[in-house]
């Protein structure tokens, strides 16, 4: 140590006080992991990612300030600074500093050394969204400046225990009892007797003063592993010996203690071992906790919100059912304090659970029993004020008809109990919709009519009354005039409170209300996702988020907001596929490469996507039984069919046919099978879908958004009732989202619009890996590749290596594959384990796996893959996990590929027709398909009809930029192809 500076400055912070300047410090994040049912399993140190970047920016630099008296003050790259006090602990200065709103804790020890002073602490506080965080942090600081004062009146630090750091002798060292983990003693903690808390505040004192009693272990510190018993609940509150300061929860705490003499201190992470004190509160405390959580959120004390609020939830849900308007508005607070309390802990496990829970509590608040629907409130207030003047009218007739009395009298009586009668038999026979703008308009205009009426016929009755001279005090017919004029008085006061309260503006407002907060909920997993950094983590966020859009789809729809619950359905699909998609498009240069980020899904941004679509869109999705399905025409208005369908007879439908075409033989029975399954599929899926909405020319093509098990529908031969094919009136591609059409459509750099097509194949690898030899198919590929002219590089046998693809992926347009392929869908194994056979090479096994392609470098823009199941995989709510999501996040704007396994000589006949039909004839990619398919259908006798020949093969994605290749190399494929 330099004898100067060191010394120096050494002797001025143990004495009295100085100014030390930061450096850029390194920061270890202490992360919980949390067990499937959302408690804590463990803590594990890890490394910032790209999202914790606010932790290297907050201590880039800074400034420690030591002053006289014990104060201290810590600078770091925010508004305001932290302030707390330090001491000395033999040679180690102890600091100890948060914010001012107590949201942010640092505390930590300086050591000395040559050239400065390190500090080393733990931060606590919140982090990226809200959330909380829990990092070690060590940063070098120099001497600024400094200033020899008096001491602090210097309180040291007791002893710590000398010998080497074990686990007893370090729980020692915190100040606590301790036993190793096979030697726990029952009974050891002070047990915790809880009075039965009357507000929000007495459950404050009990949580402060239980919330460390018990057994803890210790799962991050030199004690790993070892049990804490703790009997008082100040025990780690204390600096001597003891945490420096304590950021604690009921199931977990967190501080500094100190290590072996002269070691400094180390970072301690206790999680709870017994029952929280938490499970001992009851039914009437729900209420007073579901209060206390939002205030600790409300803190930043997200550590101890989060438990209480999850303890209300599970004494609301015990609770009895309550429809009141203010139990149910209590409930969806709840439901959001727990969402945003699992993003402050990153308890992701938490989500899927609190979503579908808001979900059913904002049906409740908009649609249930106990919502707030002003035209109920008006209606019961026309109809109780109606009800004294009907009884009142009535009696002062019965009167007036029972004696004698002036001429006309009875009648004019009998005229205001009949107006009174009219307009409370018009309330009484009004509904009661709680959700309907438009029928709540009609209704509120129908009961003005009536109050009208009745008020003008009872303001002409009482005109003719005063016509006929003052009535003399008392008499029956003053009765009767006043009664006439205070009814249409009470008429004209009713309308006006109709008109003041404006029911269906008030129901449009509230549906309005309701779309928004849907729109919010649905947007928290979309900071989940982003917050998730592996693409299956994403994948199966989006698969426990799908019952909560399942609800928020539903519930748009009953609000008949058609678009918003489109959005929904977009939010609850392909989100893990267009983030993937969007990170392998970006250029070079775009900060978005290699991060995913699709953007969140919005009303305008569909709107904007779907305005330059060039097709008809048709989108599933199911929910339960529900099945919805939105037609969106070229610049036509969004239209939306729901339906009621038996689910399980569904999926049934689409094995059952799976199945029927992977058989290797037919026979009329199972032809029969078949064409009754495709029947079956075509009236649940395609007739519902307005055929006037859909195109009138078979070659434009139809864009399907499947959902679930109905990716694997072979839409293309789906039957109508006169046994007419789908592909013989329609050209059906189909995507995994329309959120997926901008990225699918943007230019890729490099790629020219208008570039004539180039093929470059794979066929009939030698020697298989699996499989038969495709000798026939390599035989007759000239059909094929003589339609490209000499833009064709063709690798057979020993050549077809993925060592070629590697080499040879980076051109042509069109990317051929004529070899064997299998989906990989068998229980836990890995989807993107599912291959094509290509020749065996030194270093590669021959399966080109579905996890390689995204590394190919694919320049195609059309890629077809004609082998056996080739658009198979795992489906989850993010779609197909397989061949086909791979290569078309990997370049490609269309791709080719088959639903199950194919004969070689169809597959071979297909693809043949399919590329004359587009290069040859001028289609389209998708069109061209069509025509190939429709023919294949018509060649097959009406008594043996096998679909399964060539319907296994779809169109996966939008179409291919090759289609626009020019005429002259049109015209010299054509005379380059044998006729």
């Amino acid at each position: 140590m330099s004898g100067d500076v060191g010394g120096d400055v050494g002797g001025d912070v143990g004495g009295g006080g100085a100014v030390l300047a930061g450096e850029p410090a390194t920061v270890l994040l202490a992360e919980p992991v949390y067990r499937t049912d959302g408690r804590l399993a463990e803590w594990r140190e890890v490394q910032p990612r790209p999202r914790d970047s606010f932790l290297r920016r907050l201590f880039a630099h800074g400034e420690l300030w030591l002053r006289p008296g014990g104060a201290a003050e810590v600078r770091l790259a925010s508004e305001e600074p932290l302030t707390g006090s330090w001491r000395a602990d033999g040679p180690f200065p102890l600091v100890s500093a948060s914010w001012p709103d107590g949201t942010g804790t640092l505390d930590g020890y300086l050591s000395e050394d040559a050239g400065g002073w390190w500090f080393d602490a733990v931060y606590t506080g919140p982090g990226r969204v809200g959330s909380a965080v829990v990092a070690r942090v060590r940063q070098r600081f120099t001497p600024r400046g400094h200033r020899r004062v008096p001491g602090p009146g210097a309180v040291a630090a007791p002893d710590v225990a000398s010998g080497p750091v074990s686990g007893v002798a370090s729980a020692r060292a915190i100040g606590v009892a301790s036993a190793p983990a096979r030697e726990l003693r029952p009974g050891a903690a002070e047990p915790v007797t809880l009075p039965r808390p009357a507000s929000v505040e007495d459950l404050r004192t009990l949580l402060d003063a239980a919330s460390l009693r018990g057994r803890w272990r210790v799962v991050a510190g030199p004690a790993y592993g070892t049990t804490v018993t703790v009997s008082s609940a100040s025990a780690f509150a204390e600096h001597g010996g003891g945490f420096l300061r304590l950021a604690r929860g009921p199931e977990v705490a967190v501080g500094l203690a100190p290590a072996a003499p002269g070691a400094g201190w180390e970072v301690v992470v206790l999680a709870r071992e017994d029952a929280p004190p938490l499970t001992l509160f009851g039914a009437g405390d729900g209420a007073a906790l579901r209060r206390l959580g939002i205030e600790l959120l409300a803190a930043g004390r997200f550590g101890q919100a989060a438990p209480i609020l999850d303890r209300a939830a599970e004494l609301h849900a015990g609770g009895e059912a309550s429809t009141s308007t203010g139990r149910v508005i209590d409930l969806l607070g709840l439901c959001d304090a727990r969402i945003r309390c699992a993003f402050a802990g990153s308890r992701f496990a938490v989500l899927p659970e609190a979503l579908v829970a808001a979900a059913d509590v904002r049906r409740q608040v908009t649609l249930g029993p106990g919502a707030f629907t002003p035209w109920l409130d008006t209606l019961r207030f026309l109809r109780e004020t109606v009800e004294p003047l009907r009884e009142s009218s009535r009696r002062i007739a019965d009167l007036a008809g029972a004696g004698p009395s002036p001429s006309g009298l009875a009648a004019a009586a009998a005229e205001c109990a009949v107006a009174a009668e009219t307009v409370y038999g018009v309330l009484r026979s009004t509904g009661s919709p709680s959700d309907d703008p438009e029928t709540i308009e009609s209704s509120a205009e129908r009961v003005d009519r009536a109050l009208a009426a009745g008020q003008d016929a009872l303001r002409e009755t009482a005109d003719r009354l005063a016509a006929q001279g003052a009535p003399e005090p008392g008499s029956a017919g003053e009765l009767v005039l006043l009664s006439a004029r205070g009814g249409a008085d009470v008429l004209a006061l009713m309308r006006d409170r109709l008109a003041r309260s404006a029911p269906a503006a008030a129901a449009r407002f509230i549906r309005d209300q309701a779309r928004e907060a849907a729109g919010l909920t649905a947007g928290y997993v979309e900071i989940w996702r982003a917050l998730l950094d592996s693409h299956w983590d994403k994948i199966i966020s989006t698969d426990q988020a799908l019952p909560f859009y399942e609800r928020m789809v539903t519930l748009l729809l009953d609000l008949d907001a058609s678009e918003d619950a489109l959005v929904a359905s977009e939010m609850a699909r392909a989100r893990a596929f267009a983030d993937t998609l969007r990170a392998n498009r970006a250029t070079p240069g775009d900060p978005a490469r290699g991060l995913g980020g699709a953007p969140p899904v919005s009303r305008e941004g569909l709107r904007s996507s779907l305005a330059g679509h060039d097709a008809v869109v048709v989108e599933y999705f199911l929910a339960g039984d529900l099945l919805t399905v939105w037609v969106w025409p070229r610049g036509g208005p969004l239209t939306r069919v729901t339906r009621r369908v038996d689910r399980a007879g569904l999926k049934e439908t689409v094995k059952e046919f799976g199945r029927l075409a992977r058989m290797s033989r037919h026979d009329a029975a199972s032809r029969a099978a078949m064409a009754a399954a495709l029947r079956r599929l075509g009236e649940v899926l395609w007739d519902v879908v307005p055929a006037g909405l859909l195109p009138a020319d078979p070659d434009e093509p139809v864009t399907v958004v499947p959902h679930l098990e109905l990716f694997h529908v072979p839409f293309a031969a789906l039957r109508d009732a006169s046994g007419t094919y789908l592909v013989q009136r329609h050209a059906i591609r189909v995507l995994p989202a329309l959120a997926m059409i901008p990225d699918l459509t943007a230019p890729r750099p490099g790629r020219p619009a208008n570039a004539p097509p180039e093929l470059v194949a794979l066929v009939n690898p030698r020697p298989l890996p699996e499989g038969a030899q495709l000798d026939w198919t390599q035989e007759r590929f000239g059909e094929i590749t003589g339609v490209y002219g000499e833009a064709v590089r063709l690798y057979t046998g020993e050549k077809a290596t993925a060592a070629t693809l590697r080499e040879v992926a980076g051109t042509g347009t069109v990317l051929y594959f004529g070899t064997h392929g299998r989906a990989v869908t068998e229980g836990d194994s890995d989807p993107m384990m599912s291959y094509l056979v290509v020749a065996p090479s030194a270093g590669h096994d021959g399966y080109l796996r579905a996890l390689e392609v995204p590394g190919l470098g694919l320049a195609a823009d059309l890629v077809i893959l004609a082998a056996c199941e080739t658009g198979g995989g795992t489906t989850t709510a993010d779609g197909v996990i397989g061949l086909s999501r791979a290569f078309l996040t990997s370049g490609p704007t269309g791709l080719i590929t088959t639903l199950y396994p194919v004969g070689e000589q169809a597959g071979l006949y297909l693809m043949t027709d399919f590329h004359e039909s587009w290069l040859l004839d001028g289609l389209e990619p998708v069109s061209a398909l069509r025509h190939a398919q429709a023919r294949a259908a018509s060649a097959q006798p009406v008594t043996a009809q096998e679909p399964h020949l060539w319907a296994a093969f779809t169109f996966f994605g939008l179409g291919s930029v090759t289609r626009a290749a020019g005429e002259a190399s049109t015209a010299q494929a054509r005379e380059a192809t044998p006729r």
